[in-house]
């Protein structure tokens, strides 16, 4: 009788314990994608500098390691049709590009992607991309930089952590490469007049 007492307060305690050890391990997995999705703002400029974030590092040119994904081949045959293809290939020069997707041309309208289309546009809208030099915490924080058209982009970043340019969401994880960083964003950016 008292084994059988013994033995039914032990299976209750063990029972108690995988109640606890299994509601500790479900909140454990339901946080783990909500922490490893998250990305501080200015890691997406300088994803080296981030800690522990993922990115992707690349030891060529902004231009070559645009070529060698095909998610970026609109925007590559844009870049060449605007001269501006060679400009990333520089070595000693850095810069941010903010990368349209082939999803993102394809988005354009066709009345805004006729205007895109015209020479003068085509290299002015593109070189709104670039960004000669890198981006700091200190331009985040501020909520603009010039770009190599001449005209300031708009960072900054919304209530739930992403980083906006101008009205496209930047996409983790950044590219860096051996001339700077490549930022992919969710739409072509519109030049301000």
């Amino acid at each position: 009788m008292l084994k059988k007492m013994h033995f039914q307060s032990f299976t209750k305690r063990l029972q108690k314990s995988l109640l606890i050890l299994g509601i500790a391990g479900a909140a454990t997995l339901t946080a783990i994608p909500v922490l490893a999705k998250y990305y501080g703002p200015y890691s997406l400029f300088q994803p080296t500098a981030s800690g522990g974030h993922p990115y992707r590092n690349s030891k060529i040119s902004i231009a070559d390691t645009l070529a060698k994904d095909t998610k970026y081949a609109n925007l590559v045959h844009e870049l060449k049709k605007a001269g501006l293809f060679d400009t990333l290939k520089q070595e000693n020069a850095k810069f941010t590009l903010f990368a349209p997707t082939n999803k993102a041309f394809n988005a354009l309208p066709a009345a805004q992607f006729k205007e895109y289309s015209k020479p003068e546009n085509r290299r002015k809208t593109l070189a709104y991309h670039i960004v000669p030099g890198e981006i700091t915490k200190k331009d985040v924080d501020s909520g603009s930089k010039i770009t190599l058209e001449g005209s300031a982009v708009k960072i900054t970043v919304s209530p739930d952590g992403n980083v906006m340019i101008n009205k496209a969401k930047g996409m983790h994880p950044s590219i860096e490469t051996s001339n700077g960083v490549i930022v992919e964003i969710s739409n072509v950016l519109k030049t301000p007049n």
